[in-house]
């Protein structure tokens, strides 16, 4: 009977600790992974504060976007480049992006520009980063224009 109970238990001992590897982990999806494990979309650039266009309140300047431009897609690489695609695919823009130390801001190596009606060519080289997940990503960009401090959120999906 003594023997059964050991045995029991070293099996028991045995399946537990061999069910579990080293990539079961949290530690195997780093902020770092999560972000070059997919291609992501811009679904938002929401704006704070709002402002009027036409005598129309707008909070999310994708609306000012040529369709191609809210079809780009944006792909960090794990060895650190970042490739921007436009909707049939092709690479219209290359740098290097990176993560800082306790995963807060997202860095380029070259400024991602866009050109808006009105305010003009507008870029940004780093994103305050809010969240990250392997399905979302969300962070902010401050900017002024005239004198008036904008945050943009982008969140990418």
């Amino acid at each position: 009977m003594k023997n059964n109970y050991y045995l029991s238990a070293i099996i028991t001992l045995f399946i537990f600790l061999t069910s579990c590897s080293s990539s079961d982990s949290n530690d195997a999806n780093t902020p770092s992974d999560m972000v070059s494990s997919k291609t992501w979309k811009i679904e938002s650039k929401m704006l704070s504060p709002t402002i009027n266009y036409g005598g129309v309140e707008i909070d999310d300047i994708m609306i000012l976007e040529p369709e191609e431009t809210r079809n780009y897609s944006f792909e960090f690489k794990s060895d650190g480049t970042f490739v921007q695609r436009d909707a049939t695919g092709v690479s219209i823009f290359e740098s290097t992006w990176s993560l800082n130390s306790d995963n807060t801001l997202l860095s380029f190596g070259e400024p991602i520009v866009y050109n808006y009606p009105v305010v003009g060519e507008m870029g940004f080289s780093t994103i305050d980063i809010i969240s990250i997940s392997s399905s979302k990503m969300v962070g902010t960009i401050e900017s002024t224009f005239g004198e008036d401090d904008y945050e943009l959120t982008i969140t990418f999906i």
